[in-house]
């Protein structure tokens, strides 16, 4: 399998909304996101062995006891409608197209709905308010000014509780492809154009979480915002690099787990994630038991027919 290296860019000193990404430095091993079957010849298997958020038993922070409840109205949705679309990476137009995102095939699916923003931590904190929901093992701050970032530090069965306590639940990766770009095949959810800290926040722009919703100017062709950036999200596949070359072409599920492959699909990109991992067709393999500081979550639900 081909090496999955996340190369991250931290800017030495940089304003958010005028980052310049070619000024920013490499980043150390330790400040690393990445996926788990590079083997241990990784550049960062060693930190990333030992890392508290990817271990299974990492401890549950106490929930805060928010003064007043934070606002936690569920998240507005948008409709994507049935049909076909071409997914996988388009060459035509994008020149990073790794194996994993190969063949370009088209895939059928029914409409469904998707959140319009990743879930916010006050949205979780009442969430975990009702006891539905277990608190992240990051310090979360749903109650205060952070309380409109998305909610981190959520492991894949964390991620799939809340969706349900939505009556909603992850997307597939299918979904979650076709909602981010459309049936155009574009490389990013607002088409051609470069990705810049206008358009989404990653490595090299605020060096953390922002407010969802905080880049209009990335919108999807469905109205989806930070499909690109901010917070890689969860879907539902397992991961397996050769799944496109085999995947039925309606309403695809993802492949089976089995012995070689049993880590999950994590897609669009995070706040301290390079140019690479925000394309709509970019998709990377994470352990479901992580809890990492750049994974959040976004629902998706059935449309009625």
């Amino acid at each position: 399998m081909v090496s999955r290296f996340h190369r991250v860019a931290v800017c030495i000193s940089f304003s958010v909304a005028a980052c310049s990404i070619a000024a920013c430095r490499l980043a150390g091993p330790d400040e690393l996101v990445g996926s788990v079957h590079g083997g241990a010849d990784r550049p960062d298997a060693a930190v990333r062995s030992g890392a508290p958020e990817e271990q299974p038993n990492a401890a549950r922070l106490p929930t805060p006891v928010c003064g007043a409840m934070p606002p936690a109205e569920p998240s507005a949705m948008v409709d994507v409608p049935g049909g076909s679309f071409n997914m996988g990476c388009n060459s035509a137009v994008d020149g990073e197209c790794k194996p994993d995102e190969t063949p370009e095939h088209e895939v059928t699916l029914k409409a469904f709905r998707i959140d319009v923003t990743e879930v916010t931590r006050a949205q979780y904190y009442a969430c975990v308010a009702s006891g539905a929901c277990l608190a992240p093992t990051c310090e979360w701050d749903p109650c205060g000014a952070r309380a409109t970032h998305p909610v981190v530090c959520v492991n894949r069965t964390d991620a799939i509780a809340y969706c349900k306590s939505q009556q909603k639940r992850l997307p597939t990766e299918a979904e979650w492809e076709k909602a981010a770009r459309g049936a155009t095949a574009a490389k990013f959810p607002w088409g051609n154009d470069p990705i810049d800290c206008v358009r989404a926040n990653i490595a090299g722009c605020a060096n953390g979480t922002e407010p969802v919703g905080s880049h209009p100017k990335g919108v999807s062709p469905y109205g989806a915002l930070d499909m690109a950036g901010n917070v890689v999200e969860w879907v539902s596949d397992v991961y397996n690099p050769a799944y496109y070359g085999t995947a039925p072409a309606d309403d695809p599920q993802g492949p089976a787990p089995t012995t070689q492959y049993g880590a999950y699909v994590g897609r669009g990109g995070g706040w301290n994630s390079t140019e690479e991992w925000h394309r709509a067709s970019a998709r990377d393999d994470y352990e479901g038991t992580y809890f990492k500081k750049t994974f959040g979550i976004r629902c998706v639900a059935d449309t009625a027919s």
